[in-house]
C-alpha cells in the first residue's frame, strides 16, 4: 500500500498540470510546455482533475497553519511573470514557500478553455512542474485563496477598501497579509520593475499595519527583504544564482537553517531608507571573500607553517613540491592529513566566516 504524503494535495495538483498539459522534462531537468499543442480538451481535463482533488486542499491549509515540517514560511502574493525567480527569492528567507492557487480558481473555473491564453498558461504550468521535487519534500505548498476559507480576510479587505483604491495587486497583498499571524509566514512578492518596486515601497507596504504592530513588523520584513533580494540577485554578480536549477538552489540554501533569519536581518537592516547600503554591503563582502579565496596558494601555507614551527620538514617539502606541479587552489587529502597546524591554516578563516556570505559563495560557485 502506498503511503500518502502529508503534502499530497500539492503533489497531485502539480502532477495533474504535468499530465494534462503533456509537459516534458529535458536533459537538464527543466520542464517544457508548448502552447501550440494545448487543446481545449487538455484544459478541460485539467480543470476536472483539479476539481476532483479540491476537497483535499484543506490538508494543505492545515500544513501551513501548523507549520508542519517547516522552520520559517513565506507566502508569495501578486501576479508574477517569473515564478522561478520568485521562488528563489522566497527560499532566501524561508525553508517553505506558500503559493495561493491562481491556476484553478482564477483561470480554469472563470474562463472558457478557448479563451485562455496558451502562452500564459504554459509559463505557469512549466514553473509549477519545475517545483514538483520541492513539493515532494514539502518545501512548496499550494493553498486555496484565504478569501474563501478565512473570515478575517474579508474583514481586513473591507477595512482597507474604505481608505484606499483597491487594485488586484493590493487585494493579493491583503489576501496573504490576512493569514500572516495565523500561519506565521512572511508575505512577499517581487517587483519585476522599478516602477512596481516604488509602488510597493511607497504605498502598498503601509497596509501591513492593518494586522497590528507585531504582525505588521513581521510582514514588513518579509516584503522588504524580498524586494531587496530581487535587486541583489538581479543587479549584482549574484545574478548567476538565477540560472541554478531550483532544486539545486534550495539544496544549497537549505543546508543551514540558521541562514534565513540572519540574512533577513542583514538585508532589511534600518528599513528601506538604507536599502542600497545593505545590498552593497553584502555584495562587497562577497567580492572580498572571493578575492581572498583566489589568493590562497601553498607557498603561503608553507611559509606560515614554517613560522609557527608546527610542521615537519617532510610536510613542508611535500607542500613545496605540490605548489610547483598543481594549481594554487588544489589541496589534497594527503597534505591535509600530515599536520593539524597546516589544516588549521587553511580552515581558520572559514570557521569565522559570516554565514550569509558563506551561503552566497556557495551559490556563486554552483
Amino acid at each position: 500500500m502506498n503511503k500518502t504524503h502529508y503534502n499530497q494535495f500539492t503533489i497531485d495538483y502539480i502532477g495533474a498540470v504535468k499530465r494534462n498539459l503533456n509537459i516534458q522534462i529535458n536533459e537538464s531537468g527543466e520542464a517544457g510546455c508548448f502552447p501550440d499543442f494545448i487543446e481545449d480538451s487538455h484544459i478541460l481535463n485539467l480543470k476536472n482533475d483539479l476539481q476532483a482533488i479540491w476537497e483535499n486542499s484543506t490538508d494543505a491549509i492545515n500544513i501551513v497553519q501548523s507549520k508542519h515540517d517547516a522552520v520559517i514560511q513565506s507566502g508569495l502574493f501578486g501576479l508574477v511573470n517569473d515564478l522561478d525567480t520568485a521562488l528563489k527569492i522566497g527560499f532566501l528567507m524561508s525553508d517553505r514557500v506558500v503559493l495561493i492557487d491562481y491556476l484553478f480558481e482564477r483561470i480554469l473555473t472563470k474562463k472558457d478553455p478557448s479563451k485562455i491564453d496558451r502562452t500564459h498558461l504554459s509559463v505557469i504550468a512549466s514553473s509549477l512542474v519545475n517545483a514538483l521535487p520541492l513539493a515532494k519534500s514539502g518545501r512548496i505548498v499550494i493553498i486555496p485563496s484565504p478569501f474563501d476559507w478565512y473570515p478575517e480576510t474579508k474583514k481586513i479587505i473591507k477595512e482597507v477598501v474604505n481608505q484606499l483604491d483597491m487594485s488586484p495587486d493590493l487585494m493579493s497583498l491583503l489576501n496573504m497579509l490576512s493569514i500572516t499571524k495565523l500561519c506565521q509566514l512572511h508575505p512577499y512578492t517581487i517587483a519585476e520593475s522599478e516602477e512596481n518596486y516604488l509602488s510597493i515601497i511607497n504605498s502598498q507596504i503601509d497596509c501591513v499595519d492593518t494586522i497590528g504592530r507585531d504582525g505588521g513588523n513581521f510582514a514588513y520584513k518579509g516584503i522588504l527583504g524580498a524586494l531587496l533580494s530581487e535587486k541583489l540577485l538581479n543587479d549584482t554578480e549574484m545574478k548567476i544564482a538565477l540560472n541554478i536549477p531550483l532544486s539545486v538552489y534550495f539544496e544549497i540554501i537549505g543546508s543551514n537553517e540558521n541562514f534565513y533569519s540572519k540574512y533577513l536581518t542583514e538585508i532589511t537592516k534600518d528599513g528601506s531608507i538604507y536599502a542600497q547600503n545593505n545590498i552593497n554591503r553584502i555584495r562587497n563582502s562577497l567580492l572580498r571573500e572571493i578575492e581572498e579565496r583566489n589568493k590562497v596558494d601553498f607557498r603561503g601555507l608553507a611559509k606560515g607553517a614554517t613560522v609557527v614551527g608546527g610542521v615537519g620538514c617532510a610536510a613542508i617539502a611535500l607542500a613545496s613540491v605540490i605548489t610547483v606541479v598543481s594549481a594554487p587552489l588544489v589541496i589534497t587529502g594527503a597534505v591535509m592529513g600530515l599536520s593539524a597546524t597546516l589544516t588549521g591554516l587553511v580552515n581558520s578563516k572559514s570557521k569565522n566566516e559570516d554565514i550569509v556570505i558563506s551561503m552566497f559563495k556557495k551559490l556563486y560557485d554552483a
